[in-house]
């Protein structure tokens, strides 16, 4: 009997240990012959950096990053015999490396709950493949420092897809305590700092947020966080086993560097970032590969895993284009449609695709958002009916149209299970922290999250070099969102290019039939179609540019964490104020408003209260969706604001597809409705102002003086605005135009010598017989409506208009005198004047 397998031993060579000289030493699956360029060229540049500690690769979606991973892994293992530590971000991805693992003869285990690590994988035979949290948690089988347990070496780890692990990352450092699981904890915390709320003026907003009515997320006071600390901590030690004992571990030592955040749902208490020191396995570990996509902006690799941004800003990446699949992108809002309902047309597309035996699929930000879909569409809502429908339509046992909820990776929807798919509305957070952050700093890190969850999503349907899908975004959100120049520049080249061809192609189609006919084009291989994507994405070749200045950001955010968690305040404190100081980021206000909140933090972590609110109130004062401070800044006048048409001129020109601009105005406009809440319809009054090429404040939130919106104009007056949306079935009482005769008196008293036009928008012009309202205005539902339509047209006349600044302008002008939205003609046109209603006056 042949023993094939001693003679092959008694052959044995030394182990190779170039990535390249493995491949080539392993057994194939069918049809693949040689690695891709782009995964060669990787592995080369790897293989002479594969030392140094820190190490981010990045191929695109479809580029065969798996298999490099495991490539790198097996050299490792050939060349020390050390464990290697595989992690992706979910359990499906986790089956998936094991699969390719397995196709290629690599060994690879997979970690299992509540057994022991296998001895494999200590001798560095196998490489533990298993999700982020076999590693990053409370009680982890690796070791916690300072907690007993023997540590785990690794002598590599490899972090797949780390640029979309983040959340999850952070939520192994965080307490999240719910709202409906555990009331009275919520309740109690609740209690603990309604008083703080109260101080800066936002106990309405808390109120409102923690009793279920508000959907917003705000952050306890930083000042007060630090004041009740002690006793939170002795509360949370004594109720935090039935909650979370996994996260105690991280959090008990580190609550001074945490956020403390109220949502309707829950409280979240996270720290500012992962001390992932507390793992010694991460920590100590002396290679750690970050496998990314092709984005301008690591920085939050740096931020959450404490990597370096030196070698955060060395990617090994290639400029092959090889595993990008085709994509057919298209925005039917950019669509000339004539009024046309883009959802239902669609789901209609959706439909008969599905039933012609070609996948489709839906993803939305939310649950109530996918439940919309599902008159057409399966709405698996957990995990386990998730993976069983997107393994019916991989088998080819279903074709959908199937809706996912906040689900934008680890979905696998190669060649037939997916050739439509359709992403509706932005991605929202998929955590608390996600959207106080979202909402809070709108900088460039912000940005590009957002980004990588429009690129997971839109990448779902293909998974390969020789893939196609066609694509379609809507939802003015969305489409609004990739419109803008600035926002287009954090996604991959290849998506930039596709999304302009999609533009180019959204422009020329007019009908319903035509949209069809378009999908159809990608779908049924139109030769003319597949020859023009190919050229196109020719032009996407080249290397990924790197956002040195958010890497330098996030080293310098990261590194005060480092001092303020020593207990080195001052030093932590200058290392943030230099960042603010720093002349490239003059520009960028957000960001500026984010560390000096963060700078603020530490001044109160070391009791110089004064230093506290002089930070906080130069990061309100910049960005009022911080916490204000306890005392808050005065409010400055500003000049007179110049042009209206060179304002709304200025604002058309951040976008490269001009169209989104109505999908933003759409989305700003949309809460002036009865409906909405007091602090929405303040807001989307705002917004209505600055799409007037108005400047437009909010003095009463930001400064508790003032008008609820004030519209600043380039004429002799402004607009004095009270918001008064419900009171439909009640006139405007005499304690109602109090209100706003105050709000004049302190703009007079802020704005000598100009005129203030007093307004008040409510639903009807009635006022009770005991208001004195000579001189005062009422802006009705129903002209707000008109108003908001009339100037629509005028941004729909621009968007239409090619030309450069100056002609637009002119243009602009022209149109907003002939719709009758300048100042005078608002003032004359849209406003009316009171009539007395009979009744009690209050």
């Amino acid at each position: 009997m042949v023993d094939f397998k001693k003679l092959r031993e008694s052959k044995a060579k030394p182990k190779p240990i170039n990535p390249r000289e493995i491949f080539n030493g392993l057994p194939k699956p069918p049809g693949i012959n040689d690695l891709y360029a782009s995964q060669a060229e990787v592995l080369d540049a790897w293989f002479v950096r594969r030392t140094d500690r820190d190490v981010v690769v990045k191929l695109h979606t479809g580029g065969g990053k798996t298999l490099v991973a495991l490539l790198m892994a097996q050299s490792v293992m050939n060349e020390l015999g050390e464990p290697v530590i595989y992690l992706a971000p979910t359990n499906q991805l986790v089956e998936q490396v094991i699969a390719k693992s397995k196709e290629y003869g690599i060994s690879a285990v997979p970690y299992v709950k509540k057994q022991p690590l296998p001895g494999d994988f200590y001798d560095g035979k196998s490489v533990l493949v298993g999700s982020y949290e076999t590693l990053f948690n409370g009680r982890s089988k690796f070791g916690v420092r300072n907690s007993g347990q023997d540590i785990v070496k690794a002598g590599t780890i490899i972090l797949d897809d780390a640029h979309v692990a983040l959340s999850s990352v952070r939520e192994a450092f965080s307490l999240s305590i719910s709202a409906k699981d555990h009331e009275d904890v919520y309740a109690d915390l609740a209690g603990r700092f309604r008083t703080a709320f109260k101080e800066v003026g936002r106990s309405g907003s808390f109120a409102d947020v923690t009793s279920g009515r508000d959907f917003g997320v705000m952050e306890v006071p930083s000042w007060a966080w630090q004041r009740k600390l002690a006793e939170v901590e002795q509360y949370l030690a004594g109720v935090v086993e039935k909650i979370d004992p996994f996260v105690w571990p991280f959090l008990r030592d580190n609550l001074a560097v945490s956020h403390c955040l109220f949502s309707r749902k829950s409280v979240t208490i996270t720290p500012i970032f992962p001390p992932v020191d507390l793992l010694p396995t991460f920590e100590d570990c002396t290679r750690r590969i970050y496998m990314s996509a092709t984005i301008a902006d690591d920085s939050e690799i740096v931020r959450t895993f404490g990597a370096s941004a030196d070698a955060v800003g060395k990617p090994i990446t290639s400029a092959s284009l090889a595993g990008v699949g085709e994509r057919m992108i298209l925005i039917p809002e950019l669509m000339k449609l004539a009024g046309t309902p883009i959802t239902p047309m669609v789901k209609h597309i959706a439909v008969k695709l599905a039933e012609n035996k070609r996948g489709a699929a839906i993803l939305t930000p939310s649950g109530p958002a996918a439940e919309q879909w599902k008159d057409v569409a399966e709405y698996p809502s957990n995990a386990k009916a998730v993976g069983e429908q997107i393994a019916a339509m991989q088998a080819g046992a279903s074709y959908g149209p199937v809706v996912l909820a906040n689900r934008y990776d680890g979905i696998d929807l190669a060649g037939n299970a997916c050739r439509f798919l359709v992403m509706d509305n932005l991605p929202q957070g998929t955590s608390d922290y996600d959207v106080f952050r979202v909402n809070v700093v709108a900088d460039s890190a912000v940005s590009s999250l957002l980004a990588q969850r429009i690129e997971q999503g839109i990448g779902r349907g293909t998974r390969g070099g020789g893939d196609y899908c066609a694509v379609m975004l809507i939802g003015s959100r969305l489409v609004g969102w990739i419109g803008r120049k600035s926002n287009l520049a954090f996604l991959t080249a290849s998506t930039r290019v596709q999304l302009t061809m999609g533009q180019e192609m959204s422009g020329t189609v007019t009908t319903v039939k035509e949209v069809h006919e378009t999908v159809m084009k990608c779908l049924n291989r139109d030769v003319d179609w597949v020859a023009y994507h190919a050229s196109e994405l020719a032009e996407a070749a080249h290397a990924v540019p790197v956002n040195t200045l958010a890497l330098r950001v996030a080293g310098g955010e990261r590194k005060a964490f480092k001092l303020q968690r020593l207990g080195q305040y001052e030093k932590a404190l200058q290392t943030l104020e230099n960042l603010i100081g720093d002349d490239e980021l003059k520009s960028d206000g957000q960001r500026r408003a984010w560390l000096s909140a963060s700078a603020a933090r530490i001044a109160y972590q070391m009791d110089d209260e004064d230093r506290g609110q002089k930070l906080q109130t130069s990061a309100f004062s910049i960005s009022n969706n911080h916490s204000p401070p306890k005392v808050r800044p005065p409010y400055v006048p500003r000049p007179i604001p110049g042009k209206q048409s060179k304002a709304i001129v200025a604002r058309l020109l951040e976008y490269d597809l001009r169209g989104a601009l109505l999908a933003d105005f759409d989305e700003a406009v949309t809460e002036l409705v009865p409906e909405a809440s007091a602090a929405r319809y303040e807001e989307a009054l705002a917004n209505l102002g600055s799409y007037l090429g108005f400047e437009a404040e909010r003095p009463e939130k930001v400064y508790n003086k003032g008008p609820d919106v004030l519209w600043r104009t380039g004429a002799s007056f402004d607009f004095v605005i009270e918001a008064k949306s419900k009171k439909e079935d009640n006139p405007l009482y005499k304690s109602d135009h109090a209100q706003l005769l105050e709000a004049e008196n302190w703009f007079k008293g802020v704005y000598p010598g100009r005129e203030a036009v007093r307004v008040s928008a409510l639903p009807e012009a009635v006022a009770d017989k005991k208001a004195s309202t000579a001189g005062s205005y009422a802006l009705r539902l129903g002209e707000i409506t008109k108003l908001v339509g009339a100037l629509r047209g005028v941004l729909s006349d621009l968007v239409a208009s090619p030309g450069k600044a100056d002609a637009l302008r002119e243009r602009c002008e022209a149109a907003l005198q002939k719709a009758k939205l300048t100042p005078d003609g608002i003032k004359t046109t849209y406003l009316v004047t009171f009539e007395k209603a009979a009744g009690k006056g209050a």
